[in-house]
């Protein structure tokens, strides 16, 4: 029922089990109350930070704290008559911003509104409760703000401004997308006093709660409710700690993480707003929103791994896809002269602080435009779209805030070939599809420190020499443009160059948002590059696109000259938060069970104690 954290494990769980069974005795006194409450508001205000993750993962604790809340609810059914899980609330008169922006300037410091014609109704969660005495109990409630409520500016600059608890600054109130307000319960308003005991007894922090009462401000200025009636929704039958820091158990147990640091939300609220005005902007360029397949007989449109899995009612293996590339020029080709698609990536890779298996892209393809239309399209796109969301043009480097990104362009310029020969000082070889290349750029490698591994194939070593060499330079929005032939394979060849390809790819703060190119509309020379693809998968990239024979047949059809692009939003969401890993853009990023996490992690150190037995 209490958050002990100031008490060791030994004695703990006999602690629990002594109240448990004080609980059980039903005693309907308020001090019994007051004490209760006081003694678990002192406990959580003195938590001990490094034991914040010890009750919720004790599963002894967790069991007993559960079983004397349900006896606490079910004492306070018999009593009230009242179901502790409502089917339906009465409904919300106001919500809590609402609340607070109607009655901040109608009242005066010190009083209240009486003069009302019907109690306002309120709901929320409890995020503390504080005894002043036994007839007067305060009560932090938190509700999430509505989508028409949500002030942008005001979530970005949470953390950048020190919190106030002063009326006087209501983003004090704000965190996250969760906005709280106080509930002054005081039993003389209260529309019985036996139900106000039996309210505060069995009431803790987590409940959700329907509040019914009158605007008032406290003597210092703060906006608050007072109930005439407070009915519990929904007990919180898992105790929810004060902290909770570490970011294994955040990732893996979000909706805990988020009642915790509601500051976590933020990056959800600012990724809503860029997607809404991505699709925006690209429907009222008359792109049409189309949804392929996530699941396919082929894989394609890019050079990365895919998962497998099996249909038992087909027989059938199929891959989930790693692109919908190649359904939307399909798509192209059929007359829909321009569509896009914001949706689901799946490549089974690494994992990384930029790299997550499961993630979000948007694909947009246009007829008759070409790599500059998109150059173009990108450029106003996010300077449009920062500006936005984030109300400038400029954001902080997230590995170093001493550096702005602005976005309102034009942006930097970089020829893939070009910069690499001015870098190395060397000529790279004419010929960068043959594998008879590879000694060559090895060699260019060694004299530079730039290290590759296997297998060498000329796609892999340019990717290398270009993450090594010209990615740093790419802090400020940077197009590094016209790849290798090598590596792009879906890319028309550029109209002054037979080894180089009509692409770019956007990098800011030396990491990839945007892929696009003039699309390869030739199906045999198409063909030509799946087989060149298939040679480097022979030599051990996995990664190597396969020759999808059904995308060339939809290619004889004739595609129109194309213009593809495409943005990872996860990473350009890290950007727009300020956030580091890519965990903190997704809801229910992936991660190992808890169990098999702990396996590896002793697998390891048995590793590393033989080895410095060997030593």
């Amino acid at each position: 029922m209490l958050l002990f954290r100031n008490l060791n494990k030994i004695n703990k769980n006999n602690l629990i089990l002594n109240i448990s069974k004080n609980i059980q005795k039903s005693s309907s006194s308020l001090s019994y109350s007051t004490n209760v409450l006081n003694k678990t508001n002192q406990v959580n205000n003195n938590n001990i930070e490094n034991e914040e993750s010890e009750d919720i993962n004790n599963e002894n604790y967790l069991k007993h704290y559960s079983q004397s809340r349900e006896q606490m609810m079910n004492d306070y059914k018999d009593k009230t008559g009242k179901d502790i899980y409502e089917s339906k609330a009465r409904p919300i008169t106001h919500t809590i911003k609402e609340f607070r922006k109607q009655f901040k300037d109608q009242l005066e410091n010190g009083s209240k509104l009486t003069d009302i014609e019907q109690p306002i109704i309120l709901a929320g969660r409890v995020k503390s409760i504080r005894i002043s005495s036994n007839k007067l109990v305060f009560i932090d409630i938190n509700s999430s703000l509505t989508n028409q409520e949500i002030s942008y500016t005001d979530i970005i600059q949470q953390q950048q401004q020190p919190q106030q608890n002063s009326d006087s600054n209501e983003n004090s109130r704000i965190k996250g997308g969760q906005y709280s307000l106080q509930v002054m319960a005081d039993k003389k308003f209260y529309k019985n006093s036996l139900e106000f005991e039996n309210i505060i007894l069995n009431l803790r922090r987590g409940d959700i709660i329907e509040v019914s009462g009158l605007p008032a401000k406290t003597k210092v200025g703060e906006i608050s409710i007072i109930p005439i009636e407070i009915n519990i929704l929904t007990p919180c039958v898992r105790p929810i700690p004060q902290k909770l820091i570490d970011k294994e158990i955040r990732y893996r147990n979000r909706p805990l993480d988020f009642l915790v640091n509601p500051t976590t939300q933020k990056p959800f609220y600012i990724r809503s707003k860029m997607i809404t005005y991505l699709r925006k902007f690209l429907v009222e360029k008359g792109y049409l929103e189309v949804d392929t397949p996530i699941l396919s007989t082929n894989v394609g449109g890019a050079n990365a791994k895919p998962f497998k899995t099996h249909s038992n009612s087909l027989n059938l293996d199929l891959f989930l896809r790693i692109s919908p590339e190649l359904f939307l020029k399909q798509l192209i080709i059929s007359g829909f002269d321009k569509v896009f698609e914001i949706g689901k990536q799946f490549r089974n890779e690494g994992i990384d602080l930029t790299h997550n298996p499961e993630f979000t892209t948007c694909e947009f393809y246009q007829a008759y435009a070409d790599y500059e239309t998109m150059m173009t399209m990108t450029e106003e796109l996010l300077s449009g779209m920062v500006y936005d969301t984030l109300g400038s043009y400029e954001v902080v480097l997230p590995s170093n805030p001493d550096i702005k990104i602005n976005f309102k362009g034009p942006y930097q310029r970089i020829n893939f070939i070009d910069k690499i020969q001015e870098l190395t000082g060397r000529q790279l070889p004419e010929d960068l599809v043959s594998y008879d290349c590879i000694p060559e750029l090895l060699d260019i490698c060694n004299e530079n420190n730039i290290r590759c591994k296997e297998p060498y194939t000329p796609t892999r070593i340019l990717d290398e020499m270009a993450s090594t060499l010209l990615e740093p330079l790419c802090i400020q929005p940077t197009f590094i443009q016209d790849h290798p032939l090598a590596m792009s394979p879906l890319a028309k060849i550029h109209r002054n160059s037979a080894q180089r390809t009509e692409r770019f790819e956007l990098f800011v703060g030396g990491k990839e948002l945007v892929n696009a190119y003039s699309e390869l509309n030739d199906p045999k020379e198409q063909r030509k590059r799946f087989l060149a693809q298939s040679m480097d998968r022979t030599s051990g990239d996995e990664e190597a696109q396969i020759l999808d024979e059904s995308f060339c047949n939809s290619l004889e059809l004739a595609l129109p000259p194309t213009g593809g692009w495409g943005l990872g939003i996860d990473r350009l969401c890290m950007l727009f938060s300020n956030t580091t890993t890519i965990k903190d853009v997704i809801l229910f990023p992936t991660m190992k069970p808890i169990n098999q996490q702990k396996q590896d992690n002793n697998q390891q150190q048995q590793q590393q104690q033989e080895q410095d037995k060997k030593v």
